[in-house]
């Protein structure tokens, strides 16, 4: 597909990023309390951390094959629009098997399906980004794509806060395609530069091997700090009502990560730099999980939440303005981007395995938290080798 350097128009940017508050509503709406809660109900006081382990587990398995294979079709297709619609339809069957599950099974199967489903439409949009979007507008674009993904998180966690249980699952199906109902009507297709575009394999390149690790890098700090907040407030910080607690820390962290994410992405288009934003990040995100390991107080720990959506804002300023930078070939767009949000989703399925041995026999809360402000430093490390950004 080729790429076209008229800038996009606000009216479309709106509307890409209605969707992407759609698709991560559908997404951190179960994760931050619809999840949990119910895998207390299904399994208990005692068996809870281990059933909601194997469940976002196995979602994020089925994540890890089905972002790549959209994105592999997308490329083939020529197309982004029909994986949009498909994958969110398979994403809300998901929700709506949620909504009525009574058992460990039918659980794990639903949350599989929302998985495999919601990859569908975030492939779409990763990909729209390098169709639609010429170099200058990319940070700002980039960073929309960013903080809709927070904004959706409140979102969701505000569906499963004002309806509970299966209520909230249909709220957030409901929610998922209104939202992207605008972009289907506002987004156009590039023309293609030679017929349907051949899908290939392209060799990533070491650039792209740096960029995509220190994504997974920081997607695991982030993913470690969300695992198992809703059990960290009401078990380590003893708070009486833990998903009114969720949603207060979900808006405080939003607020920060919105204005710092979409500020970062204009300003990193202005100035021509990416690499400062992405050590910012490290540096907050880790200074925000020492505070959660180190005191566990509610004041405290709502300090720490400014702190990790400060520096989750500094990175999705600029993270995909620096994957489509390093991209090794147009033709094969969407199944790189596709690959890159492995480090995304990969993440999610390696928090809980991480988390819950740690959680329950290797130091509990500060441990993990310790462990977490460490990986983002190690993303900290790999900057350096990510030579083709400024």
């Amino acid at each position: 597909m080729t790429i076209t350097e008229a800038p996009v128009r606000t009216r479309w940017m709106a509307a890409y990023a209605l969707a992407m508050i759609g698709v991560a509503a559908g997404w951190f709406g179960p994760i931050q309390i619809l999840l949990p809660e119910q895998a207390a109900r299904l399994a208990g006081a005692d068996g809870k951390e281990s059933l909601l382990a194997l469940v976002t587990a196995i979602g994020a398995a089925a994540s890890l094959v089905a972002n790549p294979l959209w994105g592999a079709i997308s490329d083939r297709m020529g197309s982004r629009r029909p994986i949009f619609v498909a994958g969110t339809v398979i994403g809300v069957a998901g929700l709506l098997v949620l909504s009525a599950a009574g058992s460990r099974p039918v659980m794990i199967a639903g949350w599989a399906l929302v998985q495999t489903g919601l990859n569908g439409p975030l492939a779409a949009l990763a990909a729209m980004i390098g169709d639609r979007v010429p170099q200058r507008q990319r940070g700002t674009v980039g960073a929309l794509f960013g903080v809709a993904q927070i904004a959706g998180v409140v979102l969701g966690t505000a569906l499963a806060v004002v309806g509970p249980g299966a209520t909230g699952y249909v709220a957030v199906a409901v929610a998922v395609p209104a939202l992207g109902a605008a972009l289907l009507l506002t987004h156009r297709e590039p023309a293609h530069a030679a017929g349907r575009p051949r899908a290939r394999w392209v060799r990533p390149g070491a650039q792209f091997a740096w960029a995509w690790l220190i994504r997974f890098l920081l997607n695991l700090v982030n993913a470690l700090v969300l695992v198992y907040l809703f059990y960290y407030l009401s078990d380590q910080v003893g708070v009486a009502d833990t998903a009114t607690w969720v949603l207060l820390l979900t808006v405080v962290n939003v607020l920060f990560a919105g204005v710092l994410g979409f500020a970062g992405g204009v300003l990193s288009d202005r100035w021509e730099r990416r690499r400062i934003f992405v050590a910012a990040a490290a540096v907050i995100l880790a200074a925000g999980t020492v505070l959660m390991a180190l005191v566990p107080v509610a004041a405290v720990v709502i300090v720490a939440s400014v702190l990790v959506g400060a520096g989750w804002g500094a990175y999705v300023a600029v993270d995909l303005a620096v994957l489509t930078q390093v991209l090794p070939d147009a033709g094969t767009r969407a199944t790189m981007l596709g690959v890159a949000n492995v480090a995304g989703t990969l993440p999610q399925l390696l928090a809980p395995v991480v988390a819950a041995p740690v959680v329950t026999r290797l130091g509990g809360y500060p441990v993990l938290y310790l462990l977490t402000a460490a990986i983002a430093l190690l993303a900290l490390a790999c900057l350096p080798r990510l030579q083709a950004l400024s």
